[in-house]
């Protein structure tokens, strides 16, 4: 079957983390060394996520960021007090605008986008609030639907709404543990979003031997034309 719909994650896929709050709220930081920290922070997030997948366990994931971008493990007071004045529309609130672009080039070929993510039940009105009203078919909001990624329920829900098989989806995230696995197991094809280029061509989830593959791209202008090569 040809992909019919494109489904997109929203942090650090459409909206990019904005390292400049942090700053902002802590003014002995320096905006330049938060975003040198910033890609590895991510990388070692994914870590986490899969280790805690494999044991069962959560990742409360603003408050393990945070310590691992302020280096403040034995701060927690500060953390704390961070989290209270911060919320997740003024961190994620940078625009990424050559998924925009994509987009566009996405819908002129006739293909429909949506979104997916794991989110606090206010992703959609982050998403109009910056400018993105209007593009997407549908918004799954885990904090609504009550399921988030990787289960295949998340994904299932956006399936049904968009009236496709999962052979007909792809789906476009920045954590293999969460975006790449869930998308694996409910049949979709994944499509990691590797901005700095971290990850190989190959997941491998702790539970199995073999590795999988999945598209990867590293510049969102690549996904038009992997979309035009997957449908021949």
């Amino acid at each position: 079957m040809s992909i019919q719909a494109v489904f997109f994650d929203v942090g650090n896929t459409l909206m990019n983390f904005n390292y400049a709050t942090l700053a902002q709220c802590m003014p002995e930081l320096k905006l330049e060394q938060l975003q040198k920290n910033g890609p590895l922070a991510w990388k070692k997030l994914n870590a986490a996520l899969e280790k805690a997948r494999v044991e069962g366990s959560q990742v409360d994931v603003l408050r393990w960021l945070f310590k691992e971008l302020l280096q403040a493990q034995n701060q927690p007071a500060r953390i704390e007090e961070l989290i209270k004045n911060t919320h997740t529309g003024s961190l994620w609130n940078s625009v990424n605008h050559t998924a925009k672009a994509a987009i566009i080039e996405l819908k002129a070929m006739g293909i429909s986008t949506a979104v997916i993510s794991n989110a606090d039940g206010k992703v959609q009105a982050l998403l109009e609030d910056n400018g993105w009203a209007g593009t997407f078919d549908f918004v799954v909001d885990s904090g609504l639907v009550g399921v988030s990624k990787p289960n295949v329920e998340i994904f299932n829900i956006g399936l049904d709404k968009a009236g496709l098989d999962a052979s007909q989806a792809l789906y476009v995230g920045d954590l293999p543990a969460v975006d790449v696995y869930g998308a694996q197991a409910a049949g979709l094809s994944p499509v990691l979003y590797d901005p700095h280029d971290q990850y190989d061509a190959h997941w491998c989830a702790t539970t199995q031997d073999n590795c999988r593959p999945y598209h990867r791209i590293t510049h969102m202008n690549q996904l038009p034309a992997l979309v035009s090569l997957l449908n021949g």
